[in-house]
C-alpha cells in the first residue's frame, strides 16, 4: 500500500540545513562558474519561448529570474533549473490568443495552488501516471506546431491573424513574395552556429554566441530585420492578478488543469533526467519539487511572467557545468538579473529571425522522429497512440490531442488487461478438451467468450470439456456470467463440462451468477478423480501446451541468451523426490541453478566408485561453470531417510536401490543417536553429512578456502513449504531470514558431523514417529 506524507510546512524544517549551506563558500567556485553557464543559455532561449509563447520577450527573462530563485529555493531537486519552457509555449500562446494575458495570470495562479497543493498532500508521484506514447506524441506535436509557428519571423514576414497550422501555411503562402532575404541569411547564419559551434568548441555555450553573433552582423551591416526592441530597465513591481472582465473563472478551469497536468509532468520527468545524471547528489524528492514549483509559477504570476517548468536542457547544463548546489540555479537567475539591468540596451538589438532559429533547434530536438520508430517497433498500438496525440495537437487543438491520446492510450491498456489468452486442446488421448484460459475474464472479455462458443460448437458431442482458469488473474461479474455461460452452451451441446483452478473471490462470483458447483474441482487431482486417472503421456502433452502459451513468450529472450551457454551461480543438490522443485522454492529462473538430484540428496566422498556420476556434477560446476555457492537440500519424509530407520528390508530384486542406500556413509550417524530418532531429523543430520562429503572435493577445498565458494545446507518442510537453514552459530536449522548464515559451514571429518539430542531445530518431543516401513515415503 502507498504510504501518503503530507508535509504542510511546505518542506521548509527539512530545507534548512540546506538554505545555511549557501551561505558558506563550501563549492562557491563551481556554483558561480555553473551558474553563469546556465545563464548564457538561459538569455536566448527565454526570449526565444517567451516569443513563441505570444508575449513579450521580456516577460520570458522576468520568468526566469523569478522562478529561477523561488524553484531553486524550494524544490525537490538541487541541480534542476527552472524557467519557461518550450512544451509549455503554445498552450501559453492559444490562451493568450484567446483570453488575454490577464487571464494567463490567472490560469498561472491556478496551476501554482494545485502543485502547491498536491506537493503538500504527498501526491506528487501520481502525477506521472500518463502514457509515454502520449508524452512524447505530445513533445513531437508541439515541436511542429513551434516549427511551423516561426516561419513567417524567419522569412521576415508579419505574424498571422491566427496561429493554427493551417492559418500560417495559406498566410506564408499569400505573402511569399514579400519574404526579406536579410531575415533567412540571420535565420541561417544562427542555426550554423547553433550546430556547428558544439563541433569546434563545445564548451562554449552556443546559443549566445549565435544569437550574439546574428546581432552584430545586424548592426554591422544595417539589415532590415525586425527586433526585440525596447525592454524595461528592471523587474515589474508584484502585484495580484485580477481576472479579466468577460471572462468567467469556470472558462479557465480546462486551461488551468492542463497547464498545471504538462507543467507538473514536464518537472518531474526532468528532476528524474538530472537525478540520473548525477549520481553523487541528493535523490529528487517529487512532492517538494511540486511545491518548488507551485510557489515559484505563483511568484511568476505576481511578476507578470508565465507559467514554468524544471527545464532538462537548462537543467542537463548546470550539472555538466560542475554545480554542486541548489545555489547554483539563483545564480543563473541572479546573473540574469543582471544582464536586465546591465545589457538591455544590447537584448533590444536581437533580431527576432535568431530568436526563431533558436526555437527551430528546439523544435527539431522535440519532434525526434526516433522515438516514434522506437515505439512503433517495440508496439505498434503505441507508436499508433503516438500518432493520434501528434496529429491532433497539430491540426486539432492542443488540449484536444491530449485527450485522444490519453483515452486511445486507456482503450488500448483496457484492451490488453481485459483479453484473455485461450488454448483449445483437441481431444486429449482420454477423449477430452481442454479450454485452457490466462490473464483476466472480465466485461472485456466478451469478443474471446465469443470466439470461444464457436470453437464449442465444432467439437464433438458426448466427451467432457474442461475449462481450466487456473492461469486466470483476476474475474469481475461479468466474467464469472460468461464463464456460467460456457458451462451451460456446453449442456446445450450433450458436452459434460467442468471448471478446474477457480478459487476464493472468483469461485464466490462464479456461484452467485447462477454456476453450479457441482462442475468446479479445485486441482489436478480432484479433476483426475472425475474424468477417470488420465494417461501420463496426456497430462504431460497438456502441459506443455499450457507452457506454450502461458510462459515460453515470457522466457523467450532468456532462452536466446542461455542458448549461447549457461553461468549458474549456485550447485543446488536435493533428493529426487516429486515433492520438491528447486526452482519453485528459489523463485529462480532458468540458467540460474546447476540441480544435482538423487534419492536422498546423497553425495559419496571422492574415490567412491559408486559417486562416479555425483562427483563429476560437482566438479564440473565448481572447477567449470565456476558457481558461488552449493547447497544440499534435503526435505521432510524422506523416503530414503525412512528406509534407513527401517527394519523391514527392501523389497527383493532393487539391488541397485540396496547398494545405493548402504554405499551412503549415513547409517554410521544412527550409532550413536536416541533409538527414536525421526525421519525429519535424520534427515537434517544428513544434510550436514553430505556437506562434510562436499568438501573432501579438492575443487570444493581450494575455492572455499580463497573465499570464492560458500555452502549452505538447506531442509524443506513439505507440509508448511517453508525452507530453514544450518546456522553454524545457532547450531540448529532456522527459518530462512532468521538469523546470520556464515560464509562457510566449519569443517569436521565425518565422525565430527553434529548430532543434536533431538530434531534440530524443533522443540523437545515435536517431530518424532516410529518408522515400520518406506513405502510411505518417497525418495
Amino acid at each position: 500500500m502507498i504510504k501518503l506524507q503530507p508535509r504542510f510546512d511546505l518542506g521548509v524544517r527539512k530545507l534548512l540545513p540546506e538554505w545555511r549551506g549557501l551561505f558558506t563558500r563550501k563549492h562557491l567556485g563551481a556554483d558561480i562558474a555553473a551558474g553563469v553557464t546556465v545563464a548564457c543559455i538561459a538569455v536566448p532561449l527565454s526570449l526565444a519561448i517567451a516569443l513563441a509563447s505570444g508575449v513579450p520577450p521580456a516577460v520570458g527573462l522576468v520568468t526566469a529570474i523569478v522562478a529561477g530563485i523561488v524553484c531553486a529555493l524550494f524544490g525537490g531537486t538541487p541541480l534542476q533549473v527552472s524557467g519557461p519552457a518550450a512544451a509549455m509555449a503554445i498552450l501559453v500562446a492559444a490562451i493568450v490568443q484567446e483570453q488575454g494575458i490577464a487571464a494567463l495570470l490567472m490560469v498561472g495562479v491556478g496551476c501554482g495552488l494545485l502543485q502547491l497543493l498536491t506537493g503538500a498532500l504527498g501526491l506528487g508521484r501520481f502525477v506521472r501516471l500518463v502514457p509515454l506514447p502520449v508524452i512524447e506524441g505530445f513533445t513531437a506535436g508541439i515541436g511542429a506546431i513551434i516549427l511551423i509557428g516561426q516561419l513567417p519571423r524567419a522569412l521576415g514576414l508579419p505574424p498571422p491573424a491566427q496561429s493554427h497550422v493551417f492559418d500560417v501555411v495559406t498566410h506564408i503562402a499569400d505573402l511569399a513574395s514579400r519574404t526579406r532575404p536579410g531575415a533567412v541569411g540571420i535565420t541561417l547564419l544562427t542555426l550554423a552556429v547553433l550546430y556547428g559551434l558544439p563541433r569546434i568548441a563545445p564548451r562554449v555555450p552556443p546559443h549566445l554566441v549565435a544569437v550574439g553573433l546574428s546581432t552584430a552582423v545586424v548592426a554591422a551591416l544595417g539589415l532590415d530585420v525586425a527586433t526585440i526592441g525596447e525592454i524595461p530597465r528592471s523587474l515589474p513591481a508584484p502585484r495580484l492578478p485580477g481576472l479579466p472582465a468577460g471572462i468567467s473563472p469556470g472558462s479557465l478551469v480546462g486551461s488551468t488543469f492542463l497547464v498545471f497536468a504538462l507543467a507538473s509532468l514536464e518537472t518531474l520527468l526532468s528532476a528524474t533526467a538530472v537525478e540520473k545524471m548525477s549520481p553523487g547528489s541528493a535523490r529528487s524528492d517529487p512532492d517538494q519539487e511540486l511545491i518548488g514549483q507551485g510557489l515559484g509559477n505563483l511568484a511568476c504570476a505576481l511578476f507578470g511572467g508565465i507559467p514554468v517548468t524544471g527545464v532538462i536542457a537548462r537543467s542537463g547544463a548546470n550539472v555538466q557545468a560542475g554545480a554542486k548546489t541548489r545555489r547554483a540555479a539563483i545564480i543563473h537567475a541572479l546573473a540574469l538579473l543582471v544582464a536586465v539591468y546591465a545589457t538591455a540596451s544590447v537584448i533590444e538589438r536581437i533580431p527576432i529571425p535568431a530568436l526563431a532559429a533558436v526555437l527551430f533547434s528546439v523544435a527539431f530536438r522535440m519532434l525526434s522522429p526516433a522515438s516514434f520508430l522506437r515505439l512503433w517497433r517495440h508496439s505498434r498500438a503505441d507508436g499508433a497512440v503516438f500518432a493520434v496525440t501528434f496529429m491532433v495537437i497539430v491540426f486539432v487543438d492542443l488540449l484536444e490531442g491530449v485527450r485522444w491520446g490519453v483515452v486511445a492510450a486507456l482503450a488500448i491498456a483496457a484492451l490488453r488487461l481485459g483479453r484473455p489468452e485461450v488454448l483449445v486442446h483437441g481431444a486429449r488421448l482420454d477423449g477430452h478438451y481442454v479450454f485452457a484460459l490466462a490473464g483476466p475474464l472480465t466485461f472485456l472479455s466478451s469478443l474471446t467468450i465469443d470466439d470461444m462458443l464457436s470453437r464449442m460448437d465444432m467439437l464433438e458431442g458426448g466427451r467432457r470439456v474442461v475449462f481450466d482458469v487456473r492461469d486466470v488473474r483476476a474475474m469481475d461479474s461479468s466474467g464469472a456470467a460468461m464463464l456460467s455461460g460456457l458451462v451451460e452452451h456446453a449442456r446445450a451441446l450433450d458436452q459434460r463440462p467442468v471448471i478446474v483452478g477457480l478459487s476464493g473471490e472468483a469461485r464466490t462470483q462464479f456461484l452467485s451468477s447462477g454456476g453450479e458447483e457441482s462442475v468446479l474441482v479445485s486441482d489436478e487431482r480432484e479433476l483426475a478423480s472425475v474424468l477417470g486417472a488420465p494417461s501420463a503421456d496426456a497430462r504431460l502433452r497438456t502441459g506443455v501446451e499450457r507452457y506454450r502459451v502461458t510462459q515460453k513468450p515470457r522466457y523467450e529472450r532468456l532462452f536466446g541468451k542461455l542458448a549461447a551457454g549457461q553461468s549458474p551461480h549456485t550447485l543446488f543438490i536435493t533428493c529426487s523426490d516429486s515433492r520438491i522443485n528447486p526452482n519453485l522454492i528459489t523463485a529462480t529462473e532458468p540458467g540460474e541453478l546447476f540441480l544435482l538430484r538423487n534419492i536422498g540428496n546423497l553425495v559419496s566422498p571422492v574415490g567412491a566408485a559408486e559417486g562416479t556420476a555425483v562427483g563429476a556434477a560437482i566438479e564440473y560446476a565448481v572447477a567449470i561453470l565456476k558457481v558461488s555457492k552449493i547447497v544440499v537440500c534435503g526435505h521432510s519424509r524422506c523416503g530414503a531417510m525412512a528406509a534407513m530407520l527401517s527394519k523391514t528390508p527392501l523389497p527383493e530384486g532393487l539391488d541397485h536401490l540396496h547398494g545405493w542406500i548402504e554405499a551412503t556413509q549415513v547409517r554410521h550417524l544412527l550409532r550413536s543417536m536416541p533409538s527414536e530418532l525421526s525421519v525429519d531429523e535424520l534427515a537434517k543430520l544428513n544434510v550436514l553429512a553430505q556437506l562434510d562429503h562436499v568438501r573432501t572435493y579438492p575443487c570444493v577445498a581450494e575455492r572455499v578456502a580463497s573465499g570464492e565458494l560458500t555452502l549452505s545446507g538447506w531442509f524443506f518442510d513439505v507440509a508448511s513449504g517453508e525452507v530453514e537453514w544450518w546456522s553454524s552459530e545457532a547450531q540448529r536449522f532456522l527459518p530462512v531470514g532468521e538469523g546470520r548464515e556464515r560464509p562457510s559451514l566449519p569443517q569436521p571429518g565425518p565422525a565430527e558431523t553434529p548430532r543434536p539430542s533431538r530434531e534440530p531445530g524443533l522443540p523437545p518431543g515435536e517431530g518424532r514417529h516410529h518408522v515400520a516401513s518406506p513405502a510411505g515415503g518417497a525418495a
